[in-house]
């Protein structure tokens, strides 16, 4: 598991927990908090590509502004903490239109021997097969390529689905015991068929998915100069709060989940022919004051970030 906080200069600190308790810091910058994996998967430069732009919005991203983990980690310790990151969720998604996307990586507990290049890397090599003992049992840890979606964020950047079906509204509905839907990117039709279920970890707690649907081949994201290949990546809904909490390790869970989804984009809209910095002060301000209210630490990036999703088609 993995929370990323945000500071003032837009230096991200990587706070990297994994299943044996073991903590690594890091210091990011917008490259590794967005990522770039045109290295993993580049194209041969003699092919010529065709792009198909399906979307294209301006964007301001949310972050939280707490200075290290042991702030958020006060935070989750109060006993309303819950309530306010959701109330703060739902200011959001009613006050502006909001596109939570999130690519923190699911983690595999088998033996990993399929292609590499579905893996998350750090400093170039993919987090593959970490051998941890869990409740007496042997797993092998593997970091997937993942990104995490509300329903605004589906329908229009991520809605081009070549095999099975996409998301719908009910997806987003967490329910308890049940599999949960998962689109696969379209590499993994050699591995796995529609229908087929896969267990995977998030945040701490074991899901098993069901495959619905494959992406349509070259379907890929970008945002601002990153670009991600979604052959190479899986999908998995952002679930809604049900409104019940069993123990204190599912209030946990939860938070980090509401954690994660308030760091999304706000489409941005001109104003009155303010100038791109009033535009982001406006936004600025209007964040940090919601958040104030709920006595939170967020605010916004300070640049404008533009997201499309395009599918590239090899010309032969």
């Amino acid at each position: 598991m993995e929370v990323i906080l945000s500071g003032d200069e837009q230096i991200d600190e990587q706070i990297i927990l994994y299943f044996d308790g073991k903590k690594e810091v890091k210091q990011l910058t917008d490259w590794d908090r967005y990522g770039n994996i045109s290295s993993q998967n580049s194209m041969d430069e003699t092919e010529e590509i065709n792009f198909e732009t399906h979307q294209e919005l301006r964007l301001i991203g949310v972050v939280d502004t707490y200075a290290n983990a042991s702030e958020l980690t006060a935070l989750f310790e109060d006993h309303d903490s819950l309530e306010r990151m959701i109330s703060f969720n739902q200011i959001l998604n009613d006050q502006f239109e909001f596109y939570e996307i999130y690519n923190q990586p699911l983690q595999s507990k088998f033996y990993w021997n399929m292609d590499d290049s579905f893996l998350k890397c750090y400093d170039g090599v993919p987090i593959k097969n970490q051998e941890i003992e869990i409740d007496g049992e042997n797993c092998f840890i593997s970091s997937l390529n993942s990104f995490q979606l509300n329903l605004n964020a589906y329908n229009h950047f991520f809605d081009c689905i070549g095999e099975g079906r996409g998301f719908c509204e009910s997806d987003f509905q967490y329910k308890r015991n049940e599999k949960v839907p998962i689109i696969l990117g379209n590499d993994y039709k050699s591995y796995y068929s529609i229908g087929d279920s896969i267990k995977l970890n998030y945040l701490e707690k074991d899901f098993e998915y069901e495959i619905i649907g494959f992406f349509e081949q070259g379907l890929n994201i970008k945002i601002e100069n990153s670009e991600y290949s979604m052959n190479k990546y899986l999908c998995v809904p952002f679930f809604e709060f049900d409104g019940n909490v069993i123990d204190d390790s599912e209030k946990v869970f939860w938070l980090r989940c509401y954690e994660e989804k308030n760091l999304g984009y706000i489409k941005v809209d001109i104003i009155n022919d303010m100038s791109e910095e009033e535009t982001i002060e406006f936004y600025k301000t209007k964040i940090q004051n919601n958040a104030e209210k709920l006595m939170l630490k967020y605010s916004t990036l300070d640049i404008i970030y533009d997201i499309s999703s395009e599918i590239a088609n090899n010309n032969e």
